[in-house]
């Protein structure tokens, strides 16, 4: 059994000091694949391939990991699921994460990430919890994380 280190929120977590890790080959490739997956709106696969390296990261900037895997189960909830609550939850939680990695960030475009966060949460707040069929997509960023 592995024992994973204690989650932190975004509060407890001091931006400053978030160097990017050191990733391993392992790492690289699950990373990527999250990306290609979350471009193929294969949201549920992405947040798998991102949990994968989440779990075998113990520093601080592990939180990224966690904004990315939050994001990708917003779009899951959203396109799949239509659920209004978990997908405005997911959001909130993904984008309070992200926050802390403005910029570029593991050669991800975290600015924009952030962009495409409060695009959906104004889409869907102006669709309402009735009308998720009604999203328009191309608010869900294709980005590639140059890996």
């Amino acid at each position: 059994m592995v024992l994973l280190p204690r989650k932190k929120t975004a509060a407890e977590v001091q931006s400053a000091t978030l160097a990017e890790p050191d990733m391993t080959e392992e790492d690289w490739r699950d990373y990527r694949e999250g990306w290609r997956l979350f471009n193929e709106r294969q949201f549920w696969h992405a947040h798998e391939a991102w949990e994968s390296v989440w779990r075998r990261r113990p520093e601080d900037s592990r939180i990224f990991f966690q904004g990315i895997i939050q994001l990708a189960a917003a779009y899951h909830l959203l396109v799949v699921k239509k659920r209004y609550g978990g997908t405005m939850k997911n959001l909130e939680k993904a984008e309070e994460k992200l926050k802390l990695f403005r910029g570029r960030y593991l050669r991800a475009d975290v600015d924009r990430l952030l962009q495409a966060i409060s695009e959906a949460r104004g889409e869907i707040a102006g669709i309402g919890q009735d009308h998720l069929d009604r999203f328009d997509l191309s608010i869900i960023p294709a980005l590639t994380c140059e890996v």
